[in-house]
């Protein structure tokens, strides 16, 4: 931006809007960790995807987050890897979480698993909202069919505001 008294220099002014973001890794529509070794210390989310993230085989991630560990607003989907949550106030959250394999190690200062849907800054089961849907209607789910948890919370271990299902792990 240009500074100065002369009227030439206020043609020479911008405007912008800018937001800082306080998350590590951010992704608009999907976020995919399927290799590579991820340390992370976040003020806000460690993870976050407005759509779906999955973690693959070969990720090895660990976080210390101000929020979320991991968080989706779509699906959340762990197949392998080894993910450490060392801090944060949910470690992993999203509409659908799908844990079919992996490490998975939480401390969460809430709670360790959350299906909850909607995004950071709606509430789940907030007005006008059924009992067991999220703000967009659908159902949240959690389904355990492998991998190995380990979760550490001062809130609800596993929190499900729609379905539970856990065949394997």
């Amino acid at each position: 931006a240009a500074t100065g008294s002369s009227s030439d220099d206020t043609a020479n002014t911008t405007s912008e809007t800018t937001s800082d973001s306080a998350k590590a890794l951010k992704s608009g529509t999907a976020l995919v960790l399927a290799g590579g070794n991820y340390v992370i210390d976040s003020a806000d989310d460690s993870v976050h995807s407005n759509g779906d993230v999955s973690v693959r085989d070969g990720c090895v991630l660990t976080a210390s987050s101000g929020d979320d560990g991991i968080h989706a607003d779509g699906t959340l989907s762990v197949s392998g890897g080894t993910i450490t949550i060392s801090k944060s106030y949910e470690g992993l959250e999203g509409e659908t979480i799908d844990i079919s394999g992996g490490t998975i190690h939480i401390t969460a200062s809430d709670d360790g698993l959350n299906a909850a849907g909607g995004s950071d800054s709606t509430t789940a089961g907030g007005p006008g909202t059924a009992a067991g849907t999220s703000s967009d209607g659908e159902t949240p789910q959690l389904t355990i069919s492998g991998g190995t948890l380990y979760v550490n919370a001062s809130g609800d271990g596993l929190d499900s505001n729609g379905d539970l299902t856990v065949t394997g792990g």
